[in-house]
């Protein structure tokens, strides 16, 4: 092996560690900012469940009011009245 082999194979080796460098260095942060994405998500999700829970239920609480006030009209309405 000629010294412009081993200059060679150490271009090579110099190259290929930095390229692993890179690689390692980019899936660290490919994994960091998919972790925050995934936490982001959860609470998302955590929110939406329970905000649909309440949601649901405040609103069957509306159509129960709005039902009481027609029912309610509802009688005055047939009532007669005594000055007529």
């Amino acid at each position: 092996m000629g010294k412009a082999a081993k200059a060679h194979r150490a271009k090579v080796a110099k190259r290929n560690a930095n390229l692993k460098v890179q690689e390692k260095r980019m899936q660290k942060l490919w994994q960091a900012a998919f972790e925050e994405q995934m936490e982001k998500m959860k609470e998302q999700f955590a929110s939406m469940s329970g905000d649909t829970m309440s949601g649901l239920t405040g609103l069957l609480q509306d159509e129960e009011n709005i039902q009481g006030e027609t029912t309610q009209e509802g009688f005055e309405s047939t009532e007669p009245i005594q000055g007529e």
